[in-house]
């Protein structure tokens, strides 16, 4: 597991350059980049799983997209594109990436009521990209309180299936809705 650059506003304007070069000693997309694939690098297993705040930019422009600009003007990749390239960096070096797992946008859009963002998405290469943004995460009614979670189901290098559950202050599963799997074509999954 690699993650990406922590506290990610998203998009292509590099945000807070002082704290990013204070704290992790970056000072723009490409040193983020490089910084990643070093851990790419010192990883000793083939298949890497990136875990993000925000998702790599390339998953789409529209605002429902998993990263997608849903603020005025609404529209636009706010992916981070130091992520999509340690993403295809790895890829080059012959290593699988199975998931790209991130939040950061919410999955209730601000522009509109009548739908929800793209919670899951799935490129050519078979990579499938999570936007774990669900909230809120805890509901609460007068005799239970709830937390959501997401769930994946790897084997073999796959991701066989990917799942938004539910589970009550015991520990009980509540709901669960399955938003990805490799056997059955789902609505709602993007593929880029």
């Amino acid at each position: 597991m690699v993650g990406g650059r922590p506290f990610s506003w998203g998009g292509v304007t590099w945000k807070n350059p002082k704290f990013y070069q204070d704290r992790f000693g970056v000072s723009g997309f490409e040193a983020s980049a490089a910084r990643i694939m070093a851990a790419v690098r010192r990883a000793t297993c083939e298949t890497v799983i990136f875990l993000g705040h925000c998702g790599p930019s390339g998953l789409g422009d529209r605002p429902e997209d998993p990263c997608g600009k849903d603020w005025k003007p609404i529209g636009g990749d706010y992916g981070d594109p130091d992520l999509a390239a340690a993403v295809n960096e790895t890829r080059n070096l012959g290593r699988t990436v199975p998931l790209v797992a991130f939040g950061h946008m919410h999955h209730r859009l601000r522009h509109t009521q009548e739908r929800l963002r793209t919670p899951v998405s799935l490129d050519a290469e078979g990579t499938v990209y999570l936007n774990a943004a669900s909230v809120p995460r805890i509901t609460q009614t007068e005799t239970s309180r709830c937390r959501n979670f997401s769930l994946v189901s790897l084997e073999a290098d796959k991701v066989l299936e990917v799942s938004l559950v539910w589970l009550n202050q015991d520990f009980s599963l509540q709901s669960q809705q399955i938003l990805y799997s490799q056997t059955e074509p789902l609505v709602g999954v993007k593929k880029t």
